[in-house]
């Protein structure tokens, strides 16, 4: 099976390295050509140009970073690509742009459907990641050798493109809440000369533990906030869920104050910081 995976950053990198692993003929595009071309010794064919990108797969999988630039690829390339290819939209673009997405595909007969990533970096590099997809079953039969290799787990939340969309963003929505109230629990101890490490030991194996807590409660205990998942991708997608929640009416003042602190990380140079640098917006 022939996969093209369209962005090479964070994720989509992990997503190609995990491909080439498991026997798949992997060709990755990006804007930036050298960040895939660093994918190289990893037995993945880079291509600067995009329609030759596209031109013999059989799964294209376009990992950007929002709304535009999913069109922007679809737009530029699906002319070029096999008519029976699978385009697998995994970026979090929001309802909206969603629909523009599956109304484009429709238009041009396009074979399309949507899998959101829960998971970050180490997740992606170990097909570890869950899978929120929506669209056509039938698709996603035909996709399944890619999609089982790349995850530990799919969720399909429905039969259009923007059924898992809808789910992703109200994940992320939790993620960012959870994430910002482990790092302030780390950062009152610290305050208060106590070792921070307790309050992730309390919750250990207990109902209100989560490996999420660990993981970025650990990061902003180590002042370590390299990028798994960064500031600057999370407060996109909150916007996203502030837009739905206005839409229908939906109180969001939990979110605004969430959203207020990683702005206050990413106004202090943390935008390209994991998303554990919320933990600065307390000092």
């Amino acid at each position: 099976m022939n996969i093209t995976v369209l962005g090479t950053g964070i994720m989509g990198s992990g997503i190609a390295k995990v491909a080439g692993s498991k026997g798949f003929r992997v060709t990755a595009w990006n804007r930036t050509i050298a960040r895939a071309q660093a994918l190289e010794s990893d037995s993945i064919r880079a291509e600067a140009d995009l329609s030759k990108a596209v031109s013999q797969a059989d799964v294209i999988a376009i990992v950007v970073f929002d709304g535009a630039s999913v069109l922007d690829v679809l737009e530029s390339s699906y002319r070029q690509a096999p008519s029976d290819a699978v385009w697998v939209q995994m970026s979090t673009i929001g309802t909206e742009a969603s629909h523009q997405v599956r109304e484009f595909a429709a238009e041009r007969h396009l074979h399309l459907i949507e899998t959101m990533m829960m998971g970050s970096k180490d997740q992606a590099n170990s097909s570890q990641l869950i899978l929120i997809g929506g669209g056509d079953a039938a698709l996603f039969d035909r996709a399944a050798p890619f999609l089982d290799a790349i995850s530990k787990k799919l969720v399909h939340c429905g039969p259009e493109v923007g059924d898992g969309t809808a789910v992703k963003l109200a994940c992320n929505l939790w993620l960012g809440c959870i994430t910002a109230a482990a790092c302030q629990s780390v950062k009152v101890l610290e305050r208060q000369g106590v070792n921070p490490q307790l309050f992730l030991d309390v919750i250990a194996g207990g109902t209100s533990d989560s490996p999420y807590a660990h993981i970025k409660g650990g990061k902003a205990i180590a002042a370590d906030y390299s990028p798994q998942f960064e500031v600057s991708a999370l407060e996109k997608d909150l916007g996203l869920m502030k837009s739905v929640m206005d839409s229908v009416g939906f109180r969001s003042d939990l979110l605004s104050l969430v959203m207020d602190l990683y702005a206050q990380s990413d106004g202090t140079g943390h935008a390209h910081d994991d998303i554990s640098a919320v933990a600065t917006s307390f000092e």
